[in-house]
């Protein structure tokens, strides 16, 4: 499962993306930020929208996405950095299916830029300024530049982002892989099957990694997951 489309010599690239939470409310821990949204089975986007028109009143509201990083699965260790350890992977092709895809990154002040600020200028000043079509892409396009450049004096297109404008609501079923420490797999698979013994809420028995571990570490795990899985079937 690691490599890209079937090709597993294809390392730079990733058949998953990665949702990582952060510190902060409603819990103070990113673990129980984690769990949180396990359990409700959704992710909230933030208060601050993301994209091309995030500033502009009358849209704001339709750039609020949540973010997810198509950096491949042993390669996550500069995203943590900025993150957490903690996060949930989804298939590139569940993302695709919920409206989501990847961030376009536009040099600041280059053609590209200058077509796409006429083009928001133009809708901005419609009759109906909210039905304009423009606003299904400005969310996925993020400005970049050099220091000189505010305000987008920033170049984040290492993170490799996607986004899915909205809430992301999925099942369990959906889940491709959770990504937490390796002390704490056991206390999460745990947990996981009270939830469902108990019928407290949902079981997510998608492999459990760590981010910090090596391509064959990983290899390992999801390797280990799908016998388990295939032989589950099988008997």
């Amino acid at each position: 499962m690691l490599g890209y489309q079937a090709n597993a010599q294809w390392r730079d690239m990733s058949d998953f993306v990665v949702h990582f939470t952060k510190p902060g409310a409603p819990y103070h821990d990113a673990y129980q930020n984690m769990m949180s949204i396990l359990g409700s089975r959704t992710l909230i986007p933030g208060a601050e929208g993301f994209g091309l028109s995030r500033k502009e009143p009358s849209v704001a509201e339709r750039h609020r996405s949540v973010c997810f990083s198509e950096i491949p699965l042993d390669q996550l260790a500069r995203l943590v950095q900025r993150r957490s350890l903690y996060g949930i992977a989804f298939s590139k092709s569940y993302i695709l299916s919920q409206g989501g895809g990847p961030v376009w990154y536009v040099q600041y002040g280059s053609p590209a830029h200058l077509a796409l600020k006429h083009q928001v200028q133009q809708a901005l000043t419609a009759k109906e300024p909210q039905r304009e079509p423009i606003w299904s892409m400005t969310p996925f396009v993020d400005i970049q530049g050099d220091t000189h450049n505010a305000p987008y004096s920033y170049r984040f297109d290492w993170e490799r982002e996607w986004r899915v404008p909205g809430l992301l609501r999925f099942t369990e079923y959906d889940v491709a892989a959770l990504f937490l420490p390796e002390e704490l797999h056991a206390t999460a698979r745990g947990f996981f099957e009270w939830a469902v013994k108990e019928k407290a809420g949902p079981g997510y028995f998608c492999p459990c990694l760590d981010p910090l571990w090596k391509a064959e570490q990983i290899a390992q795990a999801l390797a280990k997951h799908a016998e388990e899985s295939a032989s589950l079937k099988a008997g």
